[in-house]
């Protein structure tokens, strides 16, 4: 090397030595720097990409009848989820994964979006409640997803399969249609009760979600746990039902489609509320097939998913003739022993009207008139009365009114007037005499819901206390397994005058003694009660309503309470297009009535609001389950 080149050099290699020195101490200074002064910073950073929260579902509380047999009960389930910040972006990996688990990718797409834009919430539920088949398609997906994870997560049971139905009714996720009716108030995949009580009583069984924090790999899998709060289960409730009554309603009704209400007289209580044909509300804990859907929620002939004890509208036929009587009593248009004359049809207005004795039932009082079920005669008050006049005494004695079970969708009674028609019937407003007629015998424009008649007769029963019927009973001590007695609406006082009073109740006496419901007397204790029969199609005589279909056969109804010398229940029972309701609706009161205070272990009506205690022990509750 030339040595005139050395200085040069050796000057080179000098600021090349500093320049490395310097890049050193820079490395070396912002290591520090990372590591000392920013070093919670970076920490907290990489634990949020490893440290993940996962929500802990509360179970919802249980749900028990009177006498602490359980209806509702939750069990541990298995579902294949996806945690919110996992959700997929990429379309080819949705549909690969919508494909992996045989669904329509469009839509599992659009419920991708939904949860990535709805916040804070559940994670997504791809598959719920896994069998073992179930569990086996779930490994085998995630072996090549494996942003998807198992996770255990309370499932409701019903334990009585169709018994309570329609009281019950289901749980499920919160969807977007709910959340964008009540914006805030729900979180997207939150499960809360659709229908019956877990929808009424939603905020009373709900419990409190807890959370997990947990550490994970860089493939998601769980490697360490920082602790949880737990979850906090909702609080078990009575329901006022007794399981063992309203097995025998659904015994009762069978086949038939129809309503039966059982109503406590002390503080309007349901003994029973069983709505035919029913359903088992497990079937909604799962995706529905078609066939099922078609079955239940879009079958519009025998219509399973109605409610019929609190939505269905039915003529009531000759029970309302109790309260056309009432009318014309306080009006003073008869009095109890006034005759009126039946030869089997009388001319109103032009027009015959029959009776359904063809061949008459003669000379009645009105003690008798209700015994025998004589058309003639209501015909005949009907006529003495105007419409309002009846719509005024079903108004003072709450039959125009919800009777405000907490159930939901309730639907009112329908007792016509002047000003009804005006809104209901705009082509031809103008309220005809004639219609009256009709009215008089509970049939024409009335109409009522079983619950909403078992609320009169139990104001018959009472002697004019108007009842707020309610399931809610009360909430179950955690500790004892007493029960915590809730306060219920005190009834609404309505007084009958007692001389009418004796009039009806000594009418709806004769009934059974040795009326139209002969047949369903007890011998060990007095039943009370009215016979109904309303029509559905017109027909011309006896040999042509036999030939009628069954669709167009009359309903069968009874109305009453028991026993008559001091009520504690009142009833009603509708049989659709089952005929008669001497053979058909009575019946099934005769067995309702003997159950509750023959069969039922010969024990007296529990207290209400009194302590009950829990009879599953929990040793027997675990092997039971």
């Amino acid at each position: 090397m030339d040595p005139r080149l050395q200085p040069l050099l050796r000057q080179r290699l000098g600021v090349l030595k500093v320049l490395a020195w310097v890049l050193v101490a820079l490395l070396v200074l912002v290591y520090a720097w990372l590591q000392l002064v920013r070093h919670g910073e970076y920490r907290q950073l990489a634990l949020q990409q490893a440290v993940k929260v996962r929500p802990i579902p509360a179970p919802r509380g249980l749900v028990l009848d009177r006498n602490g047999h359980r209806l509702v009960d939750n069990r541990r389930a298995l579902h294949l989820v996806i945690q919110r910040e996992d959700l997929p972006t990429r379309p080819e990996v949705v549909t690969a994964l919508a494909e992996a688990l045989v669904v329509d990718p469009q839509a599992l797409a659009r419920k991708i979006q939904s949860y990535r834009l709805a916040g804070k919430g559940r994670p997504l539920v791809l598959k719920e409640n896994l069998d073992e088949a179930g569990i086996a398609l779930a490994e085998r997906v995630r072996a090549r997803f494996p942003f998807l994870s198992v996770e255990v997560a309370p499932r409701r049971v019903y334990l009585g399969d169709e018994l309570a139905g329609h009281v019950l009714g289901y749980v499920g996720e919160v969807d977007e249609e709910l959340m964008k009716g009540k914006p805030g108030v729900f979180h997207l995949g939150e499960t809360i009760g659709k229908e019956g009580f877990e929808a009424a009583g939603n905020e009373k069984l709900k419990g409190v979600d807890g959370q997990k924090r947990i550490l994970v790999d860089q493939l998601g899998t769980e490697v360490a746990n920082f602790g949880q709060i737990d979850a906090a289960p909702g609080r078990s409730l009575f329901l006022t039902l007794d399981a063992g009554l309203q097995k025998v309603a659904q015994d009762g009704m069978g086949m038939e489609a129809g309503a039966v209400v059982v109503l406590d007289l002390r503080d309007g209580g349901v003994l029973a509320l069983y709505s035919s044909p029913s359903y088992d509300p497990n079937l909604f804990l799962n995706r529905l097939s078609q066939d099922m859907v078609d079955r239940y929620l879009a079958n519009k002939v025998t219509r399973p998913m109605v409610n019929r004890a609190t939505q269905g509208i039915y003529a009531p036929g000759s029970t309302f003739k109790l309260l056309v009587a009432l009318a014309a009593l306080e009006k003073g248009i008869i009095s109890p022993t006034t005759p009126v004359y039946c030869a089997g049809r009388k001319n109103f207005y032009g027009r015959d009207f029959r009776c359904d004795k063809p061949t008459g039932h003669g000379s009645l009082s009105m003690v008798q008139a209700i015994a025998q079920s004589c058309d003639v005669y209501f015909y005949e008050v009907a006529s003495r009365l105007d419409i309002d006049d009846i719509h005024a005494t079903a108004e003072k004695y709450g039959l125009t009114e919800r009777t405000g079970i907490d159930l939901p969708q309730e639907k009112r009674t329908r007792i016509p007037s002047r000003a009804w028609k005006k809104k209901a019937v705009p082509r031809d407003p103008k309220w005809y005499a004639g219609e009256t007629i009709s009215v008089g015998i509970g049939q024409g424009a009335v109409g009522v819901t079983p619950l909403g008649l078992a609320r009169f007769y139990a104001l018959l029963a009472t002697k004019g206390k108007l009842l707020t019927p309610h399931l809610f009973y009360g909430f179950r001590e955690d500790q004892s397994d007493h029960l915590e007695p809730a306060a219920f609406t005190p009834p609404k006082d309505t007084p009958l005058d007692p001389k009418h009073w004796a009039i009806l109740d000594e009418g709806l006496y004769e009934v059974v003694r040795g009326g139209t419901a002969a047949a369903s007397a007890l011998k060990e204790l007095t039943m009370v009660g009215k016979t109904g029969t309303a029509q559905v199609a017109t027909f011309v005589d006896r040999a042509h309503y036999a030939r009628q279909a069954k669709a167009l056969k009359d309903h069968a109804l009874f109305a009453g309470y028991a026993p008559r010398e001091n009520p504690q229940i009142a009833f009603v029972v509708v049989v659709e297009n089952a005929g008669f309701g001497a053979s058909s609706a009575a019946p099934i009161a005769k067995k309702l009535v003997q159950y509750w205070f023959l069969d039922r272990l010969q024990r007296p009506l529990p207290a209400p609001r009194g302590k009950l205690v829990d009879p599953f022990a929990p040793q027997q509750t675990e092997a039971a389950e």
